[in-house]
């Protein structure tokens, strides 16, 4: 199933080059959740992130459905 993916700061190193803006098509497989695309797109387990789904912050045990956009950000800090 296809999912769109957007990449944000550190993390757009593992997405298609140039980066894609306005994000890009992931083929993942029916019934993954957050961690199998976040492993299709060859993120480090070690890497933190924050993800959403569609408007959603969820975790990485949420299933994804077919057209659903992941947003995928590095944790931040400060004030």
């Amino acid at each position: 199933m296809q999912i769109t993916v957007k990449l944000y700061a550190t993390l757009r190193r593992y997405g298609p080059e140039p980066p894609a803006g306005a994000g890009f098509e992931l083929e993942v497989p029916a019934g993954a959740n957050v961690e199998k695309a976040v492993e299709c797109l060859g993120i480090p387990a070690a890497v933190a992130l924050v993800a959403m789904v569609n408007t959603e912050v969820v975790h990485l045990d949420h299933v994804l459905a077919a057209g659903d956009v992941l947003s995928l950000f590095p944790p931040v800090a400060g004030g």
